[in-house]
């Protein structure tokens, strides 16, 4: 059975905007490129609960193993 493309796809949240992406793993610097943020001046986490209280930074290089309808939040660095 061929999957039609809506079932290759995983949509994601940045700040509560949709990424679409057509893989399974992606850095953290690359979602946050794709989302429009630089990796240089933002940080990304991952949203643990669905009250968004909890959460996990994490690190550029860090390969996500996406699922659609993961949630992440980006913040700008402190310097």
């Amino acid at each position: 059975m061929e999957l039609t493309k809506v079932e290759r796809e995983n949509k994601v949240y940045v700040n509560d905007k949709v990424i679409v992406l057509d893989k399974y793993t992606i850095t953290a610097s690359e979602l946050l490129e794709l989302a429009g943020f630089s990796s240089l001046a933002y940080n990304i986490y991952m949203i643990l609960d669905k009250k968004r209280k909890k959460s996990k930074l994490l690190g550029e290089n860090k390969k996500i193993k996406l699922e659609t309808g993961m949630r992440f939040d980006a913040t700008l660095k402190q310097s």
